[in-house]
């Protein structure tokens, strides 16, 4: 292969055909009903503390550890937390008279009791974390999210997350996402970069969920991977489910039991074992490009998960020994969300955001340029 095109290359994929759903305060200017009407949709209610969840079933198959027959009846749970909830106690089998353990086999036949506490309170105070903003009105924010910060609180990430920084710089945020997510209408992995949508109101966050419902959100990213591959442009249509063996990792499901995940890519420019690659998500689940990619075997540089390297230094570019004190030029996966295009919710109005590829990830091309070079 040789050099194709650059980054910047313009993106030709584009939204609002006549059959994208329509988003009408009114659908009777159509002359037709629209798919449907956001005044149709019950407004957001205050939610109730949560109750504990009780969760019971019995073995029907071959005997099996507790953790891992918990994972696959609880698929919302990983198995780190199920073996957790063991521990504590909320997982109990009547037929045995004893605490239970995780490896523990289930017999064919018995019975598992499992009980899930509410999630706790985490931290929701405003905090000064940098953010940009590429754009605000008073529905929605596009935000440049830096890599190394997560969306969202979490039991692993009580604080310092997104939700956090948007607390502190936007006056409104939807309430939809639930108490310990406002706003937030889609995600992206703590260590990916780049143009995520908030939702400042519920008739926004209903309207931009109903875009990703219908596919009608298009997102491009930027990645640069390992490997070179073999063709130039294609599509990866692989379902996804829950690793069998990692709670971390989503793996191909070919068995019928993943849902549906599919992502268009193109070649932009191809170096010694390495590649700059811009994909097109037709679907958002959990890790998607980085499993579809690492499935070619075209792993996203540095990553700690799906790739080959948690790293990367200037010394293995230039394939010289690697001095003792060096510091790595990317210490994070190289995927970068670029660009977003969708309906505005109340103008319905098409309209585009673009985030510039981050100074880690450009320093990684530059070294790849100048001691890989392009064929």
């Amino acid at each position: 292969m040789s050099k194709r095109s650059s980054f910047d290359a313009p993106l030709d994929h584009t939204i609002g055909t006549d059959a994208s759903p329509r988003f009408d305060a009114d659908p009777a200017d159509s002359g037709s009903r629209a798919p449907y009407d956001l005044r149709q949709l019950p407004a957001a209610k205050q939610e109730a503390p949560l109750p504990i969840r009780t969760h019971e079933f019995v073995n029907t198959g071959p005997a099996r550890r507790l953790d891992q027959l918990l994972s696959e009846r609880l698929p919302d749970l990983s198995r780190a937390y199920v073996q957790k909830l063991i521990a504590q106690g909320c997982v109990r089998i009547p037929e045995i008279r004893r605490d239970v353990k995780p490896s523990l086999k289930v017999p064919t036949g018995f019975t598992v009791c499992c009980e899930i506490p509410p999630p706790r309170k985490v931290d929701l105070s405003p905090q000064n974390i940098p953010i940009q903003i590429l754009y605000q009105d008073e529905h929605l924010a596009v935000i440049d999210k830096p890599a190394g910060i997560a969306v969202h609180p979490a039991p692993s990430q009580m604080g310092h997350t997104l939700v956090n920084a948007l607390l502190y710089w936007l006056d409104d945020l939807s309430g939809i996402g639930g108490e310990e997510r406002p706003g937030i209408v889609h995600r992206l992995d703590k260590e990916t970069s780049g143009v995520i949508l908030v939702a400042k109101n519920d008739f926004a966050h209903r309207a931009l969920a109903l875009q990703f419902k219908y596919r009608t959100i298009h997102k491009c990213y930027q990645a640069i991977v390992r490997g070179e591959p073999s063709q130039w442009e294609g599509r990866i249509d692989h379902a996804l489910g829950r690793s069998y063996s990692h709670s971390k990792k989503q793996m191909i499901r070919v068995d019928g039991t993943g849902r549906e995940a599919i992502t268009d890519y193109r070649v932009l420019e191809v170096f010694h074992g390495y590649t700059l690659m811009e994909l097109y998500p037709k679907t958002g689940r959990t890790h998607q490009i980085r499993v579809h990619l690492a499935n070619q075997r075209l792993p996203v540089a540095s990553d700690k998960l799906y790739g080959r390297e948690k790293r990367v230094f200037l010394s293995d570019l230039k394939n010289v020994r690697r001095e003792p004190k060096e510091e790595p030029i990317l210490t994070r996966h190289a995927l970068h969300a670029a660009n977003i295009s969708f309906i505005h919710p109340l103008t319905r109005e098409e309209i585009a955001f673009s985030a510039a590829m981050p100074p880690d990830m450009r320093q990684l091309l530059n070294a790849l340029s100048t001691f890989r070079s392009p064929r």
